[in-house]
């Protein structure tokens, strides 16, 4: 019997029982995205930042410095939208840039000292909401469910663009 006339395992059978919207990865990601990202846009919306430019900042702070490059890889953002971010955030004063000595079309990207004092109460405050997180979803759930959407993010590594292309 050949790959296409053999029955599907059983959990698969039982996947496709389901109604779209229980069995979409997609949407029970986008789910469990709004769920996380709900409980910190008070402290978003207060600071003026979009979810793109805390990720950004977030970042910096634990980074002494990076390229663009690096930075939308991190934080998951295409690079033409961390470009616009990065000058939004140098003219807050919040970030500055210095030319690469070997490259001439890259710089780094480095939070400055009016944004790191900006960033270490705030930072704070991220990591309550976090530990808030995880203590109702338990934190071995938490841990289980970091580990598998890294695993399920490995499984694009080696067949499509990063958020670089």
């Amino acid at each position: 019997m050949d790959d296409q006339t053999k029955k599907p395992p059983a959990e698969l059978s039982r996947l496709r029982d389901l109604m779209y919207v229980d069995r979409s990865l997609a949407v029970a990601c986008t789910r469990g995205r709004e769920a996380v990202v709900s409980r910190f846009r008070t402290l978003l919306n207060r600071e003026d930042f979009s979810e793109q430019q805390w990720r950004v900042l977030r970042i910096l702070t634990d980074q002494e410095e990076l390229t663009s490059a690096e930075i939308s890889a991190l934080a998951c953002i295409h690079k033409v939208s961390i470009s616009r971010i990065v000058t939004s955030l140098e003219g807050r004063g919040m970030i500055s840039r210095r030319a690469s000595n070997t490259d001439a079309r890259a710089s780094y990207i480095s939070l400055t000292p009016e944004g790191r004092t900006l960033m270490e109460p705030l930072v704070l405050e991220a990591t309550e909401i976090h530990l808030k997180i995880a203590d109702e979803f338990g934190i071995e759930c938490y841990e289980q469910l970091l580990l598998l959407l890294r695993k399920l993010a490995e499984i694009n590594k080696d067949n499509f663009g990063s958020f670089n292309d």
